[in-house]
């Protein structure tokens, strides 16, 4: 993460609010638009780009922006839709990636463009979001969901559950990388600092 970002206050700012806000026109567009893919496997769950935003805020700008666009994302789902729980689910989920791949970095005190560390940090995101949501679903669901009564009923669909976000997870981890990568290549000074 280049730490220039960081240290200034005004980019800091200005970054994550443009950020936050391609997050919201992201949410609306695919959801005006119907451009939200259902998994296939169970059509409740539906793939969107939303989490590579969030990962790009926290590989420019540090943690704390990358938690604060997937607070509004939280905010723009909740809004828009009028069900909290549904966006509280995408900011768990998309949250969790994103503290997956920094605990690998922070612990490693590395470079989100080193190859080995990379890889580590995607994979720890990836794993972190489904067990964590796994967890949340078998509580939450029965307590929210009309459709999930029970545990047992949520605990049926886990195995669905952890491959949507599995592959979520991926095309969130690997689309801000490849933003983040292409972003460092067009701004090279940014590397050394």
């Amino acid at each position: 993460m280049s730490q220039f970002y960081v240290r200034r206050k005004s980019v800091f700012i200005a970054g994550t609010a443009l950020l936050s806000a391609v997050v919201v026109v992201l949410d609306l567009a695919f959801k005006m638009a119907g451009l939200k893919i259902p998994f296939p496997l169970f059509t409740d769950l539906k793939f969107d780009t939303l989490g590579i935003p969030m990962l790009l805020a926290y590989f420019l700008f540090g943690f704390i922006s990358g938690f604060i666009t997937t607070g509004i994302a939280f905010l723009s789902i909740t809004l828009r839709s009028g069900q909290p729980f549904p966006a509280f689910m995408k900011f768990l989920a998309e949250f969790v990636t994103i503290v997956g791949v920094f605990m690998v970095l922070r612990a490693t005190r590395q470079s989100a463009l080193e190859n080995k560390w990379k890889i580590f940090s995607m994979i720890s995101g990836i794993l972190l979001r489904v067990v964590v949501m796994n967890v949340a679903n078998v509580l939450f669901l029965p307590v929210f969901s009309p459709l999930y009564k029970t545990m047992g009923a949520v605990i049926v669909i886990v195995p669905f559950i952890s491959m949507f976000n599995a592959i979520q997870g991926a095309v969130s981890v690997f689309g801000g990388f490849l933003v983040y990568e292409a972003i460092i290549l067009r701004l090279p000074s940014l590397k050394t600092r």
